[in-house]
């Protein structure tokens, strides 16, 4: 068994600051591209104002990869907000979550990296996860909007 210094001395090595940058790169590209995405799939109501579409960067912390900014998605329709919020790179069976918060509900998306793609974090296994589309985003959103 390791001692308690031997311990330490794994995780200093473990915590490589240049990894935790990769890691916050990869992931805010990851955001960058969903966002970008999503704002796709609302051009032509955003065009004809039935919505407002308002990317802010936040500050995020997380113990892996500490504080950063992150780009948070906020979607205006009436007098009603929804609100795509980073919620970490760091997430068991995924790498990465955002929350689309309403006051109809939660919805999660989750990134899986070595697909490069996302999906809808609803069912009991990833098997039943669906992959993140237009139509998949739309019917939500509509839900959301109910």
């Amino acid at each position: 068994m390791a001692t308690l210094t031997e311990f330490l001395r794994k995780q200093k090595a473990a915590d490589n600051p240049e990894r935790r940058v990769q890691r916050q790169k990869a992931w805010l590209a990851a955001l960058d591209k969903l966002f970008q995405k999503i704002r796709s799939w609302l051009a032509e109501a955003e065009k004809e104002k039935l919505l407002k579409v308002r990317i802010e960067k936040v500050r995020h912390t997380e113990e892996s990869l500490g504080t950063f900014e992150v780009p948070r998605l906020t979607l205006t329709v009436d007098h009603k907000t929804i609100t795509l919020k980073p919620i970490g790179a760091t997430i068991i069976g995924a790498d990465g979550r955002v929350d689309m918060v309403s006051t109809k509900g939660t919805y999660l998306f989750l990134y899986l990296a070595e697909q490069d793609t996302w999906v809808h974090g609803s069912g009991t296994s990833p098997s039943e996860f669906q992959e993140l589309t237009e139509k998949v985003f739309t019917d939500i959103l509509k839900r959301a909007l109910a």
